[in-house]
């Protein structure tokens, strides 16, 4: 058994939106190694360097961060979505509209003929 109790294994979502995510956070993973690594070499000792720099670290840690935190929320949702399918149709939430509605605890089912 799982740690989140599904019995099944979860289907991972390694396409459609996970893949354009994937191209931007690598982009910008590039381009704050890029921005480090040029300012170590070429860049002068200013304070608008510095501030470069450290904007750059923490841009990093904050794209990793929000990746992990969105695979891990991503992850969570299609979990919840796997383990209650019938979400939203509980017989009591249902009592209760029936005894609003119409004072009976009849359910009104269009499915049925």
């Amino acid at each position: 058994m799982s740690i989140l109790g599904l019995t099944r294994p979860v289907a991972r979502n390694f396409g459609g939106a996970w893949t354009h995510r994937r191209r931007i956070i690598y982009g910008m993973l590039v381009f704050c190694a890029f921005c480090i690594i040029y300012l170590m070499f070429h860049g002068s000792d200013t304070r608008l360097n510095e501030s470069i720099a450290s904007s750059a670290f923490f841009l990093a840690g904050g794209v990793i961060g929000s990746y992990v935190f969105g695979a891990v929320w991503d992850d969570k949702n299609i979990a919840s979505s796997a383990a209650s399918p019938e979400v939203g149709k509980s017989e009591a939430s249902q009592t209760v509209i029936g005894e609003l509605v119409g004072g009976t605890a009849a359910v009104d089912d269009p499915d049925k003929p």
